[in-house]
């Protein structure tokens, strides 16, 4: 394992390179144990972060023994341009210490806490996830007519920045009608503080909505930790979050992973160095032998 990991660790770094020199990546993170004789139990807690660069189909996992903000920093402190994210901490902290990064966040994480307000007041929720769902139906016809990001852009001004215009003033003038710590006040609280964040994809054309496509790349690595349970080590974790790179960025590119590691391992102990790019998977189906 450790000489394939070897193998194909300038690949993994290329595609890293490559990542990280985007305008925009969603970003999130996820755990997973990693057995370590050091810890007291004998388990560690390490995490996953993920960058994943929608415009070129590219998928980073990293693995790091926190979830801090010593991470994100270390991958993006040369990064410029937007990040889009959950609601967690640890990203408006880098965003405040990294003067050329742009934050914005994930609409899907605003609508949950409304979902969950339904209990506590249907009529007004709903009325939000009302104006949330013309966003997304908007979203969803932009895909299906695949247009471009002058077009997305366009047809957001003009249909998707009223509704966040009206949905916005709403969430100021409600602000404090319900107690902070109920899940209307928690839901509203949530979607106020964020609100240019969760709007800002209006303004970019190659911006999702939301933050789904990242998450869906989570999911290979949620159910492998049913199965394995844990990483053997610190440095098994680390050539892990190579494996999931490729194969989740495989899976945005519509390979099929096996036949890509395999004509992989053929060729990359023979390739120059300058076409290294041909194999990641983005490239591959363009420069593969016939």
């Amino acid at each position: 394992i450790m000489r394939g990991w070897e193998q194909i660790r300038p690949l993994w770094e290329l595609m890293r390179l490559i990542v990280l020199n985007q305008k925009y990546l969603q970003v999130d993170e996820t755990p997973i144990k990693v057995l370590d004789r050091d810890h007291k139990n004998g388990i560690h807690q390490g995490y996953m972060w993920l960058y994943h660069a929608p415009v070129d189909r590219l998928v980073l996992f990293d693995y790091r023994r926190g979830r801090d903000q010593s991470g994100p920093k270390a991958m993006l402190a040369d990064f410029k341009g937007i990040i889009q994210t959950d609601g967690y901490k640890v990203y408006h902290i880098l965003y405040d210490n990294h003067p050329h990064i742009q934050l914005t966040f994930c609409m899907a994480h605003a609508r949950r806490y409304f979902v969950d307000a339904v209990k506590d007041d249907e009529k007004q929720a709903n009325y939000v996830l009302d104006q949330m769902r013309t966003l997304y139906l908007l979203e969803e016809k932009l895909n299906a007519e695949n247009a471009t990001w002058e077009q997305r852009t366009e047809a957001r001004k003009k249909h998707a920045v009223p509704v966040l215009e009206t949905l916005g003033s709403w969430l100021k003038e409600n602000l404090y009608k319900y107690r902070p710590a109920s899940p209307m006040g928690e839901a509203i609280a949530y979607a106020h503080k964020r609100w240019a964040g969760l709007s800002a994809y209006t303004l970019h054309g190659q911006m999702e909505i939301d933050n789904n496509l990242v998450e869906n790349a989570v999911r290979p690595l949620a159910i492998g930790r049913k199965n394995y349970l844990f990483a053997g080590s610190h440095e098994a974790a680390e050539m892990t979050a190579a494996m999931y790179s490729f194969m989740a960025s495989c899976k945005k590119n519509n390979i099929h992973e096996f036949e890509w590691l395999k004509d992989v391992f053929e060729r990359i102990q023979s390739i120059n160095h300058k076409s290294l790019y041909q194999l990641l998977p983005s490239n591959w189906k363009e420069y593969r032998p016939t």
